[in-house]
């Protein structure tokens, strides 16, 4: 069965044997980030088989606000890989999203080969060297994730993560991927008229981006 997992503990046990972060992260990850985010599973006798999450953030798009997801925590369990449990999770994920008219999804991949079948294309390297200050974000780039209460809070306890070396483990040479999902609500939001995902991807390519958020 391919739903929304509402008992988000059940997918720990998979996060922890699909990644190598740091328990003191996962810990934070499952008591903070778990709060409002949603969970879409490959589920079958009570078992978690594949799963991924989608992190919501809101964003910049050249002066329009957007609800968009940021797609983390992509994992099959070992036994059950290259069965097609994590291509029905993304049919699901696709639903939903257009059902809930979100312009684009982003993430940041291990291999870029993954998800380029589905669409996601490269938009942006992502930004290693964080900038501290809000207004220099906003005053240089035309893409980028906003400042609220939440965003700011869980920042600020990631920053601690890292600084104690228990941050999240990145790829070398991280990049973020995107993909359109619903192209009459990202062309509203951009003002523009495009005709095909491909089309409005290849002109989000042209703006200045900056991601440097890791869940």
């Amino acid at each position: 069965m391919i739903t929304e997992c509402l008992d988000k503990e059940k997918t720990r046990k998979l996060y922890e044997e699909a990644f190598d972060d740091p328990k003191e992260f996962v810990d934070y990850y499952y008591s903070e980030k778990c709060r409002d985010n949603k969970i879409i599973v490959s589920i079958k006798e009570g078992e978690v088989l594949s799963m991924l999450h989608l992190n919501p953030y809101y964003m910049n798009l050249w002066g329009t606000v957007i609800k968009t997801y940021y797609i983390v925590a992509v994992a099959t369990r070992e036994d059950k890989r290259h069965q097609g449990y994590m291509s029905e999770v993304f049919k699901k994920t696709f639903e939903i999203l257009k059902n809930e008219h979100i312009p684009f999804v982003f993430l940041l991949p291990v291999d870029e080969k993954i998800y380029s079948w589905m669409g996601f294309e490269k938009i942006c390297d992502f930004a290693l060297d964080k900038i501290k200050d809000y207004e220099v974000i906003k005053k240089n780039y035309d893409v980028y994730c906003i400042w609220d209460e939440i965003y700011i809070k869980r920042m600020a306890m990631e920053d601690k993560l890292r600084e104690a070396d228990s941050g999240e483990v990145l790829p070398d040479s991280p990049v973020i991927m995107a993909k359109i999902t619903d192209l009459s609500a990202f062309n509203k939001a951009a003002g523009c008229s495009f005709i095909s995902d491909k089309e409005a991807l290849e002109f989000l390519k042209t703006k200045r981006i900056y991601i440097c958020e890791e869940v």
